[in-house]
């Protein structure tokens, strides 16, 4: 198969166009999906937000266990694909998505008493197991494209599925689907993205399984372990949590979650899911390595600390004031205030683990993991008891400050500057913070006044920007586009 070559092809600025394309490209989706979020919280009550919260988190915590990290294996993988390992990849994971979900659908009349839920939420997440299954059929396609970084080749099927989901959604939402709605709309938009993928990179379906192949299973083994972890740390927290609080609590919390990460899913997602396959190939680039983490670095933190901190403070306000979220979604208040500090660490965070995984550190990551899981079901259980159900964020947001950890590792791969690539638009920032919180407080009184505020703010932040590091931005920005 097709290889790509690090020096002849340009890898820094073919990795940059591709977070590029990710990030421009699926802006409008990602709008999309946004005006879907709010008629999500319009249409449905806290407690059907919270058991809709409920259902993602044993999805997600059954996902985890159908995956065998193959396909994060086999795109940090050095030497050249083979069929043999694609076709073993595909064999494992079709085998075992459709078995989990042949038994939970024999055993689905358990599940309303054993997690509390109601004929349309054991409907919905039956749709999303299934779904699980049919991801299998774009893994191969998507691995192909990753390791020769054609990010902007994967848009297309993200596109339609994009689409056709929050298409469906809305439509059945605003006509009183209820959460039926998302099951439908999970379902169609996951089958008529297959053949997209097929389309944009075609390989023959084959079944079988190759010792060798399955060797290399030890780097995916251990990197799904982490994921398993992480999945622990906080979806599998979710379901237990829905033991001890009710399901209106649970719907703040995914409220306050949702909003406080979509940001973060947009910029965060398209940067780490290609440096992955540009760090890895950067393994034996000492100095090319330690480029590519501090400009990651400083282009997530230019875009994540304004946004995260003006939502921090701002949020509060467009909880009283957008039509008919008023007396249904402050309580959520600080949650999302927490939740967005989250982020914005996380943001930086996940950069720094991705340089580990993708050079191979999968037992540092695991360390790290089973870290933050230990603190996390140390800290929540004691923050609700003095806190509330506030408690979740908070904790939350005290187990990413462990980032500085985190620093020091990468630093035995790699000697790069962490405060130098996050010192400019940090200080922007705290200028612009503390703009919007004296105008928020001396001014907003409505909706116009608040976004006549939050417009001043950036403005601060871009003029404060400009002068820290525009000399800085314009230079890659060339970079970047020049032929």
């Amino acid at each position: 198969m097709e290889e790509f070559n690090v020096q002849n092809e340009g890898l820094g600025r073919k990795s940059a166009k591709g977070v590029a394309a990710l990030a421009s490209r699926t802006l409008v989706l990602n709008l999309i999906s946004f005006a879907a979020s709010l008629v999500i919280f319009t249409k449905l009550s806290p407690a059907d937000v919270g058991v809709y919260t409920i259902v993602i988190a044993i999805q997600r915590v059954i996902s985890f266990f159908t995956d065998f990290g193959f396909g994060a294996a086999l795109v940090q993988k050095k030497e050249e694909v083979t069929k043999e390992d694609v076709v073993t990849t595909f064999t494992l994971q079709v085998g075992v998505t459709l078995g989990i979900f042949l038994i939970l659908f024999l055993f689905r009349g358990f599940l309303p008493s054993l997690f509390k839920l109601n004929g349309d939420a054991v409907t919905l997440l039956l749709v999303l197991v299934f779904t699980i299954f049919l991801s299998s059929f774009k893994t191969i396609p998507s691995i192909l494209l990753e390791r020769k970084i054609h990010f902007h080749r994967l848009l297309l099927p993200q596109i339609v599925e994009s689409l056709a989901f929050n298409i469906i959604l809305i439509a059945l939402l605003l006509n009183k689907f209820g959460l039926a709605s998302f099951s439908w709309a999970f379902l169609v938009s996951a089958i008529i993205s297959i053949p997209i993928y097929y389309y944009i990179s075609p390989w023959t379906i084959g079944i079988g399984l190759n010792k060798t192949s399955l060797r290399h299973l030890k780097f995916g083994f251990q990197f799904q372990l982490k994921n398993i972890l992480a999945t622990i740390k906080d979806d599998f927290l979710t379901v237990i949590l829905s033991k001890f609080l009710s399901a209106a609590e649970i719907g703040y919390i995914g409220f306050a979650q949702r909003i406080a990460f979509f940001v973060y899913r947009y910029v965060v997602d398209s940067v780490t899911k290609v440096t992955f396959s540009a760090y890895a190939r950067m393994q034996e680039e000492e100095a090319m390595l330690r480029k590519a983490i501090e400009k990651s670095l400083f282009f997530v933190s230019i875009l994540m600390f304004p946004m995260l901190s003006g939502l921090a403070i701002a949020g509060p306000y467009l909880i009283t004031y957008i039509p008919k979220w008023h007396n249904k979604w402050e309580p959520a208040a600080i949650s999302l205030i927490f939740f967005c500090l989250n982020a914005l660490v996380s943001s930086l965070s996940g950069i720094l683990v991705n340089v580990l995984d993708s050079n191979g550190r999968v037992k540092v990551t695991l360390r790290l993991m089973v870290i933050w899981t230990f603190m996390t079901w140390i800290l929540t259980p004691l923050f609700i008891k003095f806190f509330g159900y506030n408690g979740v964020s908070i904790a939350s947001f005290i187990v990413t400050l462990t980032i500085i950890y985190t620093v020091y590792l990468v630093r035995k791969i790699v000697d790069f500057s962490f405060w130098g690539s996050v010192k400019n638009p940090a200080i922007a920032t705290i200028l612009m913070s503390a703009v919007l919180l004296t105008l928020t407080q001396l001014f907003v009184k409505n909706m116009p006044s608040l976004v006549i505020v939050c417009i001043v703010a950036a403005s601060v932040y871009g003029a404060s920007a400009y002068f820290l590091c525009g000399k800085e931005l314009r230079s890659d920005l060339v970079k970047i586009f020049k032929k």
